[in-house]
């Protein structure tokens, strides 16, 4: 059972993986405007491991987070500004009732459209080159022409966020640990079984 290639051991090994990968994640989001970076090189680490390849933790992290530093940051930024903008004009709407329901239904639209983007652009730039508007305009496009493995992406994080802010208290608190543990290296490793068949299909594609 103790023995290098046992499963015991193998899964023992993949849980401090996930658990370390987690640790640094959180660490390097703790700037708040590192979390684009960080977000890519967590995706970086989990497609790899998706695409069968047992890459070193913390020197695959590392590297995708300085290699994707200036464009992950810079597309968080954008995202956040958005996010905050739609965020602040629905608490408006609400309150004053500007727009009537017209504008509330934009803002809806709006919000399923930042959530959209924001699931997908960080596995995309972990794993392609292309600028930022590329990037946005792909993550749109797979999100609309996916919308079934859209729907499990944001699953991924709702079914969490909801549990976490409506379950019990002993429920909060297990959750709790279990994300500080390894919650957002599981979510991107979910997140990266269901994105990489839509990532190779559409480069079988591109080569077609």
């Amino acid at each position: 059972m103790f023995r290098l290639n046992s499963p015991v051991m193998q899964l023992m090994a993949r849980l401090f993986d996930l658990i370390l990968l987690n640790l640094v994640f959180l660490l390097c989001c703790l700037p708040v405007v590192t979390i684009g970076a960080s977000c890519t090189a967590l995706h970086t680490v989990c497609l790899k491991y998706a695409d069968g390849d047992e890459p070193p933790v913390l020197g695959t992290f590392f590297t995708a987070f300085r290699k994707n530093f200036v464009q992950s940051t810079l597309s968080w930024l954008v995202l956040f500004a958005a996010s905050a903008f739609v965020y602040l004009d629905t608490g408006l709407a609400a309150r004053t009732g500007a727009g009537g329901s017209p504008m509330q239904v934009l803002l809806a639209a709006a919000s399923l459209v930042l959530l959209a983007v924001g699931l997908y652009l960080f596995p995309i730039q972990a794993r392609y080159q292309n600028s930022i508007r590329a990037n946005c305009r792909n993550a749109l496009l797979l999100a609309v022409r996916h919308f079934p493995r859209t729907a499990l992406l944001a699953l991924t994080v709702l079914i969490p966020l909801g549990l976490l802010l409506y379950g019990s208290t002993e429920l909060f608190l297990l959750l709790g640990v279990l994300m500080l543990l390894m919650g957002g290296s599981v979510i991107a490793g979910i997140q990266s079984k269901i994105l990489l068949p839509m990532f190779r299909q559409h480069e079988n594609e591109g080569r077609n």
